[in-house]
């Protein structure tokens, strides 16, 4: 869990030092790819980011986990507003920011999917 919300962070920071250049447009969403090395002292590294990640599959577990990636962004989109807007989880996703960072409730564990 603590090498989870590690890579968490680093993916919030990076969105917010690029936020200035990011198209806010509620009418539209984007999709990135994160590419990042975990040492051997489990410490994330942000090696890049995709603002276009490939979606092809060589195998059929790889197949299975962007099909379930792309359901659960197409629940984040709400196409058929079904959700309340306060949710602090969605599919496998979970809110991390919201006007700051998000902090996990000890209670919970939002970083690991339900």
């Amino acid at each position: 869990d603590r090498v989870f919300l590690a890579i968490e962070r680093v993916v919030v920071r990076s969105l917010i030092a690029v936020q200035h250049v990011m198209i806010a447009d509620k009418h539209c969403f984007e999709l990135y790819g994160y590419d990042v090395l975990i040492d051997d002292e489990l410490k994330p590294w942000l090696i890049e980011v995709n603002a276009s990640p490939s979606l092809s599959a060589n195998t059929k577990e790889d197949y299975q986990l962007k099909c379930d990636m792309l359901h659960d962004c197409l629940d984040i989109v709400d196409v058929e507003a079904r959700l309340r807007g306060d949710e602090r989880s969605v599919g496998g996703f979970d809110l991390v920011y919201d006007g700051g960072v998000v902090e996990p409730d000890p209670q919970d564990c939002p970083w690991s999917t339900r």
